[in-house]
């Protein structure tokens, strides 16, 4: 399809520039016919960002209290694990260097993971249940639920990580409280995850009871179901970190052997989740469906053998429970443990094995153990047996003799009543810098709605908001003139022009403001949706008339807009001119 590419215009000083106005700094999200999937011809995938500025990131890591989750400085490191565990995940997918790794490893940042991921449970247990319904009132719950989400990310990074055995050796002592944390999420998993998978099984198909649905949720009630679905989200990744835990554990210490043998009987929790898992539900149709990449897909019945990469994890455990030297020298069947291991036996059948083949090993093992007579399970007490174990000193330092009630009452002054969601600069600063990366679609395995966008765009009002979030000025523009068909490196887009009315021209914009345009799309699936730009900051550049261009949005994620400010006189400040949207032309 020909047409005029969105740098192309007849005259100069009307044409948007080749990069975005509002955030010089980002290159990335210019509006140009550059390839924006950062694959090369050979089919080299390029980072997310280069090593150098990984070794940075990760040297500047440093550990938190829990009386400082959602300070400026920990939003400001969340940014940073969020960007090193994409890369991270990206090198792996990618089959290429993985510098984030090898730097954690390098710099001695592996225990520094665990001791944020118990900071961020202490915080999450202790403070967010006297704090949500604050963080409500404020309009803040956008920063609870990144607190929230820490945790999930800290999961994430390690089940990347701990796949390397040296990376497994380089926890050393602190192993030890990650299997009391992992501990604390199966069980969690074993007594919740069934009710939690269930959620959202029978949400309404039609698009209106959906919009009703949402309307109907107050932002506390939005608050909590955001923190069970990270909850989930976080036990199921807990399920790959104990696999990877139990298979390198002959690279730890021996406390860390006897935490998970002795402490916490590891076996009997995987038994539970592999019998009655809770990545797997039916609907009240009738349908079966699988969590899979952290979705939930339909699959057929005759899907319902085939394992999903978490299922396996679980069986891999349990293969190297079984299988390995140093945990069959400690631990030892009793007929309650030989009852419970057991239990699993019927589940191993030739789709499995075809499947896993190194579970014949297993099956093997279990046959043997169903003929042999095991003792009754004695007490500590009656076998005259000294029991001996490892303080967990970091959770004790996080958690004991803490006001908590006196220091949710501090982060409620001097965290979260700072700022509201809307004005709030740390979060857009981790929106802007995470989540529009080059390439990061790839990783998160989704790409943005192009149906939705695709649809007719029935209104535009763009909106000057202050400093604080207050709102200066409301215009609404109306469209004009036929759609042009343009030509890019993301595909075939549709462009609007949007005219500005005769109030917005007149008004004259003060310093620091910030534009939002809100966007109505009509058709099967209406929505209404935002984009905001950074603060404006306006720098005369030569004699007027000057024009220039505030885009919000990019191509590669399927919607821009570019609006126009103009200064008509000399020294006679910008005022908002007309727009510009950009949308993917529709399917025939």
């Amino acid at each position: 399809m020909s047409g005029l590419s969105l740098n192309e215009s007849k005259n100069p000083k009307d044409a948007p520039p080749d990069h975005q106005w509002t955030l010089p700094d980002r290159a990335t999200t210019k509006i140009s016919e550059a390839n924006t999937a950062g694959v090369s011809e050979s089919g080299f995938v390029a980072p997310l960002f280069s090593p150098w500025e990984a070794e940075q990131r990760i040297e500047n890591l440093r550990e938190f209290d829990v009386a400082d989750v959602g300070s400026k400085q920990w939003m400001a490191q969340h940014e940073a694990l969020e960007q090193l565990n994409l890369q991270a995940h990206q090198s792996a997918q990618g089959n290429q260097d993985e510098f984030v790794i090898e730097a954690l490893v390098t710099l001695d940042k592996v225990r520094l993971l665990v001791h944020e991921l118990l900071a961020t449970e202490a915080w999450r247990l202790h403070l967010f249940p006297r704090l949500k319904g604050a963080l409500a009132e404020l309009k803040a719950t956008m920063r609870g639920y990144f607190c929230l989400y820490h945790e999930a990310t800290l999961v994430n990074l390690l089940s990347i990580c701990l796949h390397h055995a040296h990376v497994t050796e380089a926890l050393g002592e602190s192993a030890v409280e990650l299997v009391d944390y992992l501990a604390r999420r199966m069980v969690e998993l074993n007594s919740k995850g069934k009710e939690w998978s269930a959620r959202g099984v029978d949400a309404p198909t039609d698009t209106k009871e959906m919009a009703a649905k949402i309307d109907a949720m107050t932002p506390l009630s939005e608050l909590e179901d955001q923190s069970v679905e990270v909850n989930f989200q976080a036990c199921v990744g807990c399920a790959t970190v104990v696999r990877y835990l139990i298979e390198h554990v002959n690279t730890l210490p021996l406390s860390v052997l006897t935490r998970m043998v002795d402490t916490h009987d590891i076996l009997l929790t995987l038994i539970p989740i592999i019998e009655n898992p809770p990545w797997t539900r039916r609907t009240p149709e009738g349908k079966w469906q699988k969590l899979i990449d952290d979705k939930w897909k339909t699959v057929e019945p005759a899907e319902l053998l085939t394992l999903t990469k978490t299922e396996g994890q679980m069986w891999l455990a349990l293969f190297h429970f079984i299988c390995n030297a140093e945990i069959q020298k400690r631990y030892h069947f009793n007929s309650f443990r030989k009852g419970q291991l057991l239990r699993a036996r019927k589940y191993i059948n030739e789709v499995l094995l075809d499947q896993l083949p190194v579970l014949a090993d297993v099956q093997r093992f279990m046959d043997e153990l169903a003929l042999m007579e095991a003792p009754e399970p004695s007490g500590a007490r009656e076998s005259g047996a000294l029991m001996m174990e490892q303080v967990a000193t970091t959770t004790e330092k996080l958690v004991r003799q803490r006001d908590w009630d006196e220091l949710a009452k501090e982060q409620l002054e001097k965290i979260f009543s700072a700022q509201s969601d809307v004005n709030d600069m740390d979060l857009r600063r981790l929106v802007d810098n995470v989540y529009t990366l080059d390439g990061v679609e790839d990783v998160l395995g989704e790409a943005p709605p192009s149906d939705l966008y695709a649809q007719e765009l029935g209104g535009m009002v763009a909106v000057l908001m202050g400093e604080e979030g207050d709102e200066l000025g409301r215009f609404e523009y109306k469209p004009t003139g036929k759609p042009k068909a343009i030509a890019t490196a993301a595909g075939p887009f549709l462009r609007r022009k949007f005219v500005a009315p005769a109030a917005a021209r007149e008004l004259v914009l003060p310093e620091n403001v910030m534009l939002k345009v809100e966007l109505s799309f009509v058709g099967s699936l209406a929505f209404d949706t935002a984009l905001v730009s950074d603060t404006l900051t306006f720098v005369e550049k030569g004699s007027a008339p000057l024009k220039e261009w505030c885009q919000l949005g990019a191509l590669k994620d399927k919607l821009a807009v570019q609006v126009q400010l103009v200064q008509s006189t000399e020294g006679g400040g910008f005022r908002i001119g007309d727009a510009y949207s950009s949308t993917p032309e529709p399917a025939l």
